[in-house]
Order: C-alpha cells, then structure tokens, then sequence
C-alpha cells in the first residue's frame, strides 16, 4: 500500500519558471526565426528598390547580301552595330517604391512581435493548465490517503450489520475512481508538457509556477491601451501599405523614357553613332483604373482598421466580464461554502465508527473534492483571462 501512495506522490527534479521559459522561446522558437528572415527579404527588395532597370545590350548586323554575306563594302547601309538600351525611371518612382517597401517591413515586424504574443499567451495558458492538473493530482493523493485511512478506522470499528460492510465497500470503489482519476489527469499533464516544450523551444518537466487571485485592474484601463493590440497595428500598417501603393499607381501615369544609344561601324563608309528615346502613351486609361483599385483597396484597410477597434472593445468587455464572474465564483466557494463544508468534514471525519457515518463522511468527501477542484480550476481560468487580456493590449512578457 505504500508503495501506491508513492504512486501518487509526482518527484520533480528540475523546476523552469515561467520568464524562463518566455524568454527561451522569444529567442529561439523556429516559427519567429521564420518571420525574421522575411523581415530580411524584405531589406533585400528596398536595396533593390533604389537601382534602375537593367541596361539592354544589343549587337546587329544590318544589311546582309545573300549572294555575298562577307562582303560588307558594297553600300553604306552596311554596318555593324553595337547598342546600349536604359529605361529611366523617374517622378519620384523609386522613392515612392521605396516607402512603400518600408511599410511593408514594418508591417513584417508587426508580425514578429504579434507571434511572440501568440508564443507567450499560449506558454502561459499551458503553463496554467498544467498548474490546475497538479493541484488536482494533489488533492486527489490527499482524498486517496484520507479515503484510505478511514476505511482503516472504520473497519476498526465494523460490526457484522449489512450498513458497515455497504459503507466499507462505497469507500472502496471511491478509492478506485480516485485511482482512476489521478491516471487520467497524469496522462494529460505528460501531453501538457510535451506541448510547453515545442512552445518554448526547450524541454521542460517541471514549471516553477504559484498562481493565486488578486483583485485584477478596471476595464478602463485596458481599454485606454487597447491601440496597443498587435491585430489593430497590423491593420493600421496594412492600411500605411495600401497608402504607399496609391502613391506608385499615380506615379505611374507619368511614362517613363527608354534611351538607346548605339554605335555604328561601316568598312567603307563613314562610322556614326545613333541616339533614340522612346515612350509608353498611356491613351486607354489604364493607369487610372489602376489607381482607382489601389484607392478601393485602402478603403477597404480603413474599415478593417475601424472593425478591428470595436472587436477589441467587445473582447476586452467580454474576457474581463469572465474575469470578475471568476472573482466572485472564488469568494463565494472560499468564504462562502468552503468553512461550512471543511467545518462538517471535520466532524464527520473524527467520528467515523460505522458504516452509516462512513457513508455520511464519503458524502462530505466527495462535495468537498468537488469544491476543491472548482476553486483550483476558478484560479486556472482566472489567470487564463488575464493572459488573454495581456495578449489583446500587446503585452510580450
């Protein structure tokens, strides 16, 4: 028998906290070194930005006869040429490109920052559902022990009426359930740290973790930092993009000129030297339906920016509503219900004698479980709703 009560008794070895473990994964989770490189493509295109286009080199021969191809003295028409060809691209074109290619990156790095929050928020939602298991593992192990030890002292007491052997026989199949109960909650708390692992990059078997309930701040002041949501940046740099690209699609209008400078050789004749600029005439009006589409489309980015400032109004009313249901879930079991019950529990527990007292004492045990698992899991949740709350104002730690 001791030997399962051992069972139920969790040896740790190793403890992580939870900075630790946010810290660990802000650094080093594979899903952020992803967003970086992009960030760095990104750096590539705005260098690039900045060149021209590439020069057109050409090389021909004009004027070939067919019934002597290397005779090039017959006519003055008879050259061979060599011809640098260059687009110029100017009104401000490759500026413009160029900001809009920041905002790009700037929206990337928003986008770094928002999956550390997603890193962080789960770490800590993980973390606090592995905190709740344990506590239930311990509560479990205690209701095991205390289930156990007075069924000792029942059975002490046992006469041979059919009520104690019922009352002895009800407390062994509690001890079965617990059994039950405790292998159930281990095989999730294993899974529950295989997944903290990948989430903070790093093995962990243990979390350095002591949560309670403290009176959590006003709605007011997550609402007054609520444009701090990495969602609502998001838009807002998306809308900045969308701005950038209306400024290139006007740009646009304006043509840009291809020079071509070319060098004529001649065996006979006179060498020369030719100069050409050309044009693109932008007569069917598609740059302004261009420019038409960019505008649409940043209307669009307005309303996303405007949709996402109410959805935050209404998540933030909505965890914190859950955040003060917790609050006061959690007085009522701690002063409310909880003295009455661990008060007849007491008593209950230092009489038994037979089995119809066992039965009221199993009775009392199994409110009190229930009790003491609805007080762990208020604090879980509660904690949980705090970290959803530091998530939408765009809190990293």
């Amino acid at each position: 028998m001791k030997a399962l009560l051992l069972l139920f008794t969790p040896i740790f070895l190793f403890a992580t906290s939870l900075e630790t473990l946010i810290n660990h994964a802000k650094n080093n989770h594979n899903s952020l070194k992803t967003l970086e490189q992009r960030v760095l493509v990104v750096e590539s295109d705005i260098a690039r930005s900045q060149n021209f286009a590439d020069p057109m080199l050409s090389l021909s021969m004009g004027d070939i006869q067919f019934n002597d191809v290397l005779d090039r003295t017959r006519e003055p028409m008879q050259y061979t040429a060599v011809a640098l060809q260059q687009k110029i691209s100017y009104f401000g074109k490759r500026h413009a490109k160029q900001a809009k290619l920041e905002a790009e990156k700037k929206l990337s790095e928003i986008g770094i920052d928002a999956m550390k929050i997603k890193l962080v928020q789960a770490i800590k939602l993980t973390a606090y559902d592995i905190w709740k298991i344990e506590e239930d593992l311990k509560i479990v192990d205690e209701y095991f022990k205390l289930t156990k030890q007075n069924i000792e002292l029942s059975s002490g007491y046992a006469s041979s009426d059919s009520s104690s052997h019922m009352g002895i026989m009800s407390a062994e199949m509690t001890l079965s359930e617990l059994r039950i109960k405790y292998s159930k909650l281990s095989s999730t708390r294993e899974a529950l740290y295989k997944n903290l692992s990948y989430l903070s990059a790093m093995e962990v078997t243990q979390i350095d973790l002591d949560l309670s309930i403290q009176k959590h701040k006003h709605i007011d002041l997550y609402q007054k930092v609520k444009h701090q949501n990495l969602t609502y940046k998001s838009k807002l740099a998306k809308l900045q993009v969308q701005n950038k690209n209306i400024t290139i699609k006007e740009l646009e209008k304006y043509p840009d000129p291809t020079i071509q400078v070319g060098y004529f050789q001649r065996q006979k004749y006179n060498d020369y030297m030719n100069l050409s600029v050309s044009f693109p005439l932008p007569i069917y009006g598609s740059q302004d339906l261009e420019i038409q589409k960019a505008q649409k489309l940043s209307l669009a980015a307005q309303s996303e920016v405007a949709d996402t400032n109410q959805l935050l109004d209404a998540q933030i009313t909505k965890i914190h509503s859950k955040i003060e249901d917790a609050f006061r879930v959690y007085d009522i079991i701690q002063n409310q219900s909880m003295p009455q019950i661990q008060h007849m529990f007491d008593l209950s527990s230092t009489s038994i004698k037979n089995g119809e007292e066992l039965f009221v004492y199993l009775n009392l045990l199994e409110r009190k479980l229930k009790l003491d698992e609805k007080s762990i899991e208020v604090i879980a949740n509660y904690n949980k709703y705090l970290a959803q709350l530091d998530a939408l104002i765009g809190e990293m730690q």
